[in-house]
């Protein structure tokens, strides 16, 4: 049986996380029905209306080697579900969930550290379910009812949570690798140009393949670069 805690609003279930982890058991599923404070990567103001799912994981992981992909794995949960639904979704490394050439799905993920060291990971993904305008979110989105796709914030998280926690014991474990194919089964930009920006400034290349670490590999002016963070445009 899950530990899965709702709320009707939540500041941001990440925050809540970090604000609660000494008390909440690993594996333990924070729900809002909404949330005023949400944030995407990078700081980005996250909109949480109604008719979104929003969800914070807490994950204690014996070995913090691979935490970025235990992120990449949620956003090919996520993908996998929309799917099943009759979505025509696929991935955008690294971890943001298109539908029809739109954003439908973004994901936090934050380490909790102390000065006693890392104490855990807090996964929070939103994908949007049953909104029916997000013209003002300042990107091209989209919902599963605007796509024809009538179904709820429940339906959507019981399949992604037994994908997520099918999986995410052996990814914590042994890395990117065990996901690969499956990811870059539902990854379209193989060969495509692509401008990545990052802290170091961006980079524009053709893409080669996701590398078993789970690095963007990327062909580009100066040679081959292997990239572990940023923002991908195409």
């Amino acid at each position: 049986m899950r530990n899965i805690l709702r709320f009707d609003e939540l500041d941001s279930t990440i925050t809540y996380i970090k604000n609660h982890y000494a008390e909440l058991p690993d594996g333990t599923v924070i729900v809002a029905k909404r949330q005023t404070a949400g944030r995407g990567r990078f700081d980005r103001k996250w909109e949480s209306q109604n008719g979104g799912l929003y969800l914070g994981i807490w994950l204690k992981p014996d070995k913090t080697d691979f935490l970025p992909n235990l992120t990449q794995l949620m956003a090919l949960s996520v993908c996998l579900t929309l799917r099943e639904l009759g979505a025509n979704a696929w991935l955008k490394w690294p971890n943001d969930v298109l539908a029809d050439g739109k954003k439908i799905c973004g994901i936090l993920s934050e380490a909790v550290t102390t000065s006693a060291g890392f104490k855990g990971l807090v996964i929070g993904p939103g994908v949007n379910v049953r909104q029916t305008d997000l013209s003002h979110v300042g990107q091209p989105a989209v919902s599963l009812k605007m796509l024809g796709i009538d179904t709820n914030e429940e339906t959507v998280m019981q399949r992604l949570l037994d994908i997520f926690f099918t999986h995410e014991k052996a990814v914590a474990e042994k890395g990117f690798s065990l996901i690969r194919s499956e990811y870059i089964k539902h990854f379209p930009y193989m060969g495509k140009e692509a401008s990545i920006q990052y802290g170091a400034g961006p980079d524009h290349g053709v893409v080669q393949t996701i590398s078993p670490e789970g690095r963007l590999v990327l062909q580009t002016p100066q040679g081959i670069k292997e990239i572990s963070i940023g923002d991908m445009m195409v």
